[in-house]
């Protein structure tokens, strides 16, 4: 049985929020998409990866920025789940051009679309812009509407941490019957760099896990939405401080690159350190990449998380 790996395909710097802590660095402004690939490059990443899948089984979830700040990018979708199934593609959007003709269209080439959500719509928050949660609200209902499995991620920092916020996070998830409720930790990558005093300490992401638990154990719904912890969170049995670089997941950047770990990323969208980049799709196949001697150091040795070593 083939390895899986799991491709996260950043498509695009462009983006309409222009978020403080964004991971990527996504702009607002035209010149964001100067390094990005062409239309007919993306589809060629697109053969790339379904050649690979010879060598590994890939499941590919399409990102940004923004990925419908262009909606040929959409197209990109549409050919990715004719090569490589429905099955193994999902997006991760803000919610932004997602109506009801969208979600119609994403139903018949994704399996699951997950947006962020931080705090409660319409509840102000220093790390996001306004209104940045109420897209991802307005979506929603589209999206379950056409059977789209819909996840909602909150990013936990210091300023969204708290019992107030959490509880109507949660409550939001449960009114509109949101299949998963993921919850990760803030890692300082891209912009968020610029805010290290946001990243939680290990008792904080302990405090989370249990008052969030508490919070679904007092839900006797049979239609609550799943509660899922990033493994990088401390105090559930998933957590784990192993690196799952190359082993189970790649990043792949606008420009092409190939990075070991899609959170290796500087303010300005550059890859933080050469051990990190893998290779380049426009000059060598996926294939070559994850066999290569780059992706070897991350394969062949036991790691735990080297971003704070970069």
């Amino acid at each position: 049985m083939k390895d899986k790996l799991s491709i996260v395909y950043d498509m695009t710097l462009r983006c309409p929020w222009d978020c403080p802590i964004c991971c990527m660095g996504a702009k607002t402004e035209q010149s964001a998409c100067r390094q990005e690939l062409s239309f007919d490059q993306k589809l060629e990443v697109i053969d790339k990866i379904a050649e690979a899948t010879q060598l590994r089984d890939i499941r590919v979830d399409f990102s940004g920025g923004e990925i419908f700040t262009d909606l040929r990018n959409v197209e990109v979708i549409e050919y990715a789940a004719r090569l490589l199934g429905q099955d193994r593609i999902g997006i991760s959007s803000s919610g932004f051009r997602i109506d009801d003709e969208m979600a119609l269209r994403l139903s018949k080439c994704i399996s699951e679309c997950e947006m962020t959500m931080d705090t409660a719509p319409g509840q102000p928050y220093p790390l996001r812009p306004m209104g940045y949660a109420i897209a991802a609200a307005k979506a929603a209902p589209f999206l379950k509407k056409h059977g789209i499995s819909t996840g909602i991620q909150t990013v936990l920092a210091r300023s969204n941490c708290r019992e107030d916020i959490l509880r109507n996070v949660y409550k939001w998830v449960c009114q509109e019957g949101i299949d998963c409720w993921s919850l990760l930790k803030f890692y300082p990558s891209g912009r968020g760099a610029a805010y290290p005093h946001e990243k939680l300490d290990p008792d904080q992401e302990v405090w989370a896990v249990r008052f969030i638990q508490q919070l679904d154990e007092a839900n006797p719904s049979p239609d609550k939405p799943k509660v899922d912890f990033h493994y990088t969170m401390k105090g559930h049995p998933k957590h784990s401080d192993e690196c799952r670089c190359v082993k189970k997941s790649i990043g792949i950047m606008p420009d092409g690159s190939v990075t070991s770990c899609f959170w290796a990323v500087d303010a300005n969208t550059g890859i933080i350190a050469p051990k990190f980049k893998l290779g380049n799709l426009r000059e060598q196949s996926l294939t070559d990449i994850i066999s290569g001697a780059a992706a070897k150091y991350w394969l062949c040795c036991s790691h735990h998380c080297e971003l704070t070593a970069a």
